[in-house]
């Protein structure tokens, strides 16, 4: 009984949240806006889709320190929940595409793809099929409840008991960006470290920036891996500083999630950066920041070289925080090359010897020598 006057107490609190848009996050958890399907716009985490569908009070709901609660809505006799009201719990990035009818989630990139009314989906670049079909109704889609273990069982704990989904929260302190302070990441073990052997760490190239020329190279198509491509990077040598250098070339081109080939939309996320700079050099790598951090060599935090890939997970307080969700170049001296919304949104280099960077560090990969 108390927990039924406690829950119809807050009933005036509860907060009916929206989609999201963008990926690779600079220092932190997304936070952007863009427009919605119908126009709307929303600050905070990303682009939302209208919840026009919803009744009052039916939103999310966070008691305290307790579980994210996500309303179920029964269509055509199927449990469902809202796809905005989940993205939002979990602090992703959102794009809608109208052409294809696709939403397109993620960290720092578009992690998943879900195909309005078809029981198709990409998961980290693989073809998925679910039970039930994702329900676009108005400017909202539904995801069947059935399809969340298929798809985000490794991104949240969550149980479902009886007409709500119940996200459990993270445990441990959340850094919310680069400047947020952690003394625990103090510890030796955290820190990060330039390998003394590294061929190429006294050496140094520079290039002009395309960005500020306003202009985009000629053989940009030629190096752009086509998103059907199974690229596959073999360890080869080349000029690290070299490649380094062309990439700074494309400091303040802007971000942007889920972006298509730069030669065409003239924007970057953090994967589409790695892979378009690697491409350069023949360097062919998988489109998503998670493909990418399955090949080349695991290489430790204390022995880094420049061109090694760095992956990070954002963090967020419905996540399991295990998830690659960003990736960067390593240029030395403890700096990484990266394209993120912020702080300067877009291509930028970031000091990587901060609590945020050492605590979300999960990888590094050496793909080239």
């Amino acid at each position: 009984m108390w927990k039924r006057l406690k829950l119809a107490a807050i009933g005036s609190m509860a907060v009916v949240l929206a989609t999201t848009t963008a990926c690779g996050k600079d220092n932190a958890a997304p936070n952007h806006s863009t427009p919605t399907p119908n126009g709307v716009t929303q600050s905070g985490a990303g682009t939302a889709m209208p919840h026009s569908l919803s009744q009052a009070g039916n939103g999310i709901t966070n008691l305290g320190n307790d579980d994210a609660v996500l309303p179920i809505k029964m269509i055509n006799n199927v449990k469902y929940v809202a796809a905005n009201q989940l993205i939002q719990t979990l602090k992703f990035r959102s794009e809608w595409e109208a052409g294809a009818q696709k939403l397109l989630i993620g960290d720092n990139d578009a992690s998943f793809e879900l195909s309005a009314n078809s029981k198709k989906a990409m998961k980290d670049g693989a073809e998925i099929h679910v039970g039930e079909p994702f329900v676009k109704e108005g400017d909202a889609l539904y995801l069947p409840v059935s399809a969340i273990a298929d798809l985000f069982q490794d991104e949240m704990s969550y149980d479902v008991s009886g007409n709500q989904l119940n996200i459990h929260p993270s445990q441990g302190a959340q850094l919310e960006n680069e400047d947020s302070p952690d003394p625990s990441s103090d510890i030796p073990e955290l820190a990060f470290a330039d390998d003394p052997n590294d061929p190429f760490k006294d050496n140094t190239t520079y290039g002009t920036n395309p960005a500020s020329l306003g202009i985009q190279l000629n053989d940009d198509l030629e190096v752009w891996a086509s998103s059907e491509e199974k690229a596959i990077p073999v360890l080869k040598n080349i000029n690290i500083n070299a490649l380094i250098s062309k990439g700074e070339q494309y400091e303040g081109v802007k971000y942007k999630f889920g972006t298509g080939p730069y030669p065409q939309t003239g924007k970057f996320d953090c994967s589409t950066f790695t892979q378009y700079v690697y491409g350069k050099y023949s360097v062919k790598l998988p489109r998503l920041a998670r493909e990418q951090a399955t090949v080349g060599n695991l290489v430790s935090r204390k022995s880094l070289r420049k061109g090694d890939l760095m992956f990070f997970y954002v963090p967020g307080r419905f996540k399991t925080n295990k998830k690659v969700g960003h990736v960067g170049i390593y240029i030395g001296g403890k700096r990484m090359l990266h394209a993120s919304p912020e702080p300067k949104n877009g291509v930028q280099i970031s000091n990587i010897d901060k609590a945020y960077w050492k605590k979300t560090f999960l990888r590094a990969k050496r793909v080239v020598t």
